[in-house]
């Protein structure tokens, strides 16, 4: 009670408010022509009674033996921009643009320190070429915060694009293309880094730095430009007590977690579409969940196949990052938020975006999205409309 922040005796009460209206069931064997479960502290111990015999009451009975009242994070996040959705092609396994592979190291990076790390707020700030990079550091960074913290370089006002005053910076990379390095420890060794070459800056901000290391895991699709996003994301193994370890995000690829498959139309774009086949286009328009792709997909496949891993989802306590696509996880963010189907096709997961679902066990969620970046000129990616 304590833990959720409910007055001593509420759950006494409310049990006691349950007997009024239903009774436990029997353990003489008069009801044992009943099919039903008994979940003991949730999934500590489970009884079941007639729940196998049919395929609906095997499927209840594998979910509730896999839920849990714990807190629990999960982070969704698509691939980076691709090929495909430059030119707003459909489906394909395309690799990533040159934009999305500056968004796989900024994707590492939050994977460290937000993910694994325990940090809250994260930023990735880039200052141009064409800023003055030195007047822009001296005159927005210092050694000492407001609280007095020192051992670092800190923001001493808000920057925008998610940099508040205080958060530390921690990494830094020098130009587009380049891997990020530890952050200076003085404002001034950065203005030098910064004036030694005439490329942009991009710049890492956390809130906090140093907590303990969380396990965590790692998803994605079997198409390329998902596991292109994960690979730089790194492994380190965390020890464990007893002498056990962990491997820090260790890749599981589901094939279950791929792009609705378009059939004909993979490779098109939906102008395309429209002028080679209107009536597609209208039907799809007109029933967007129950649209089938010739000889592809509808969003109900998509529910069908994404059963499994959403099983297994339910039965973890660790944070867990999922890379994916655009329909798919319009359809994992409506199981995990409770939104209806027929809304969530229509709902945006933007590209460079980390969506964050944290829930404390007791049904409350909150939301938190981070813009990694970089930005897209065209916001557009041809995919709104699958």
């Amino acid at each position: 009670e304590r833990a959720r922040g409910l007055e001593p005796g509420t759950l006494e009460k409310t049990i006691v408010e349950f007997k009024k209206d239903y009774v436990t069931i029997q353990d003489d064997g008069t009801e044992d022509d009943l099919a039903y479960m008994k979940l003991l502290n949730y999934n500590h111990k489970v009884v079941t009674n007639n729940m196998m015999r049919s395929f609906l009451g095997s499927r209840i009975a594998q979910f509730l033996s896999s839920v849990h009242p714990y807190s629990r994070t999960v982070y969704i996040s698509r691939h980076g921009e691709s090929e495909y959705n430059v030119s707003k092609k459909l489906g394909g396994d395309s690799g990533l643009s040159p934009l999305g592979r500056e968004y796989a190291p900024r994707l590492a990076e939050f994977a460290e320190y937000v993910i694994c790390g325990g940090a809250e707020q994260f930023a990735c700030f880039t200052i141009s070429s064409k800023e003055n990079k030195a007047e822009k550091l001296k005159s927005g960074l210092s050694r000492v915060p407001r609280g007095g913290q020192t051992g670092g370089i800190f923001a001493k006002k808000a920057w925008g694009a998610g940099v508040e005053e205080g958060m530390q910076l921690v990494r830094i990379q020098r130009g587009y293309g380049q891997p990020f390095e530890d952050a200076p420890h003085t404002v001034a060794e950065l203005v030098e880094i910064a004036e030694g070459y005439s490329g942009p800056l991009m710049l890492v901000f956390v809130d906090s730095v140093g907590k303990k290391q969380e396990c965590a895991r790692l998803w994605t699709s079997s198409l390329r430009r998902t596991k292109e996003t994960a690979a730089l994301i790194r492994h380190p193994t965390v020890p464990l007590p007893g002498g056990k370890s962990w491997e820090q995000m260790s890749h599981r690829v589901y094939r279950t977690l791929d792009e609705v498959y378009a059939g004909e139309f993979e490779g098109l774009t939906y102008e395309e579409i429209k002028k080679l086949n209107p009536e597609d286009a209208r039907l799809r328009k007109q029933d967007k969940l129950g649209y089938r792709y010739p000889r592809g997909e509808s969003y109900y496949d998509i529910i069908a196949r994404l059963d499994l891993p959403m099983n297994n989802l339910e039965t973890y306590h660790e944070p867990t990052l999922i890379i994916g696509h655009q329909a798919i996880h319009r359809m994992v963010y409506a199981f995990l938020t409770g939104m209806a189907r027929e809304k969530a096709t229509e709902i945006s997961i933007p590209l460079h975006t980390v969506i964050r679902l944290e829930y404390d066990g007791t049904g409350s969620l909150q939301e938190t999205r981070y813009f990694l970046g970089p930005k897209r000129l065209d916001e557009d990616d041809g995919q709104s409309m699958l």
